[in-house]
């Protein structure tokens, strides 16, 4: 005997689902998916509550083209419902299009701010850059709110995960946060400012850029270091530009012994005197170091205004090839290392022969 469901039965679910837990995931997927003939039921998913289906009711004779259209409208119009404020799929649409085209603006706001507004108004280039960067992020913020406001989502939405974000903070984003923080530090206090020349960790370079997070500072070799921006705070960071952007630099010189020292200091004190990119100071001065193992030893002291590393060592050169010419015109050696060999033909003296032995004559046998 061959036991059959009756009609009655097969329309009563044989087990309810329990409340909450995998039923209640069950549910809400059907009823998002349209589990039924477009049902109304709604379904709660943390505080999110959905009425209705995503697909709607086709008509009977509708095409493709008439499906395509009528899921269109509907998903569009389609709603859910956080705490008491209704949401529409097509205010988030409209939302998101209004964040990505504010994103834009803010940047070309205040990049347009920082290039050409604030050097007409004789804004430095180093607090140019801090404002924008703040205009920047104050625009952002700006722009989501009212992303927010054209979904109408209530800003109360974001205590759901205020437990959570503090954790993330509080955790994974620490190093994050400290950064960004000694970012606005660096802009508005200005130890270091763009286009300064700054050393650090033994590496000299041009800064270029001072980010919400980390500082670009090229290198003499081209290449650019990314340095947090706390590490700027937290570590000594030489700063070429403070309190100005003078420098002194040194270049030794050797003479030969026998030279007129005093021709040798008039010399390069004309040639400090003459040459465009050393600094009217007092403190340009050529100072007669010592008597070295093969010259007579000077420095030549002098300040200048690089306005790089490699441009520093572009007058250092300059200035040697002029000394090498000044001491050819006035004819002043410049030794190299000398050392006088002493060479002896004549043998030395043979040692004495070790003196024999003595021998004892034999005794004759009595």
């Amino acid at each position: 005997m061959v036991l059959q469901d009756s009609p009655d039965s097969q329309s009563t679910p044989s087990s309810v689902p329990p409340e909450g837990g995998a039923g209640q995931l069950t549910e809400a997927v059907q009823g998002a998916a349209g589990g039924g003939a477009g049902g109304d039921d709604t379904v709660d998913l943390g505080g999110v509550e959905i009425t209705g289906s995503l697909i709607p009711d086709y008509p009977a004779d509708a095409n493709l083209f008439d499906r395509i259209v009528l899921t269109v409208e509907h998903v569009w119009d389609f709603s859910f419902t956080i705490g008491e404020a209704e949401i529409f799929i097509h205010q988030l649409v409209i939302a998101l299009i209004a964040f990505i085209v504010g994103l834009v603006l803010s940047k070309v706001i205040s990049r347009r701010v920082g290039k050409k507004v604030l050097p007409r108004m004789k804004v430095q280039e180093g607090p140019a850059s801090a404002i924008q960067t703040i205009l920047y992020y104050i625009l952002l913020i700006i722009t989501a709110i009212i992303a927010l406001q054209i979904a109408q989502v209530p800003l109360t939405i974001f205590t759901i995960f205020g437990g959570a974000l503090a954790l993330g903070i509080g955790f994974g984003s620490q190093n994050i946060m400290n950064n960004f923080i000694s970012g606005l530090i660096l802009m508005l206090e200005r130890p270091i400012q763009v286009n300064d020349i700054v050393t650090v960790n033994g590496e000299t370079g041009k800064v270029l850029k001072i980010g919400a997070r980390a500082t670009h500072v090229q290198r003499y070799d081209g290449v650019t270091t990314i340095v947090p921006n706390s590490h700027l705070l937290e570590n000594a960071v030489a700063n070429w530009a403070l309190p100005d952007p003078r420098i002194r630099s040194m270049i030794p010189v050797g003479v030969a012994y026998g030279s007129d020292v005093q021709l040798v200091k008039k010399t390069l004190e004309k040639l400090l005197t003459d040459h465009v990119r050393v600094l009217e100071s007092p403190d340009n001065r050529v100072l007669f170091m010592g008597f070295g193992d093969s010259s007579l030893d000077f420095e030549v002291h002098f300040w200048i205004s690089p306005r790089s590393s490699f441009d520093r060592r572009q007058i250092e050169s300059d200035l040697r090839f002029k000394i090498d010419a000044l001491f050819r015109e006035h004819d002043i050696t410049i030794p190299f290392p000398q050392r006088d060999v002493h060479i002896y033909n004549e043998s030395p003296t043979a040692p004495p022969a070790p003196p024999e032995p003595e021998v004892e004559p034999d005794t004759p046998a009595v």
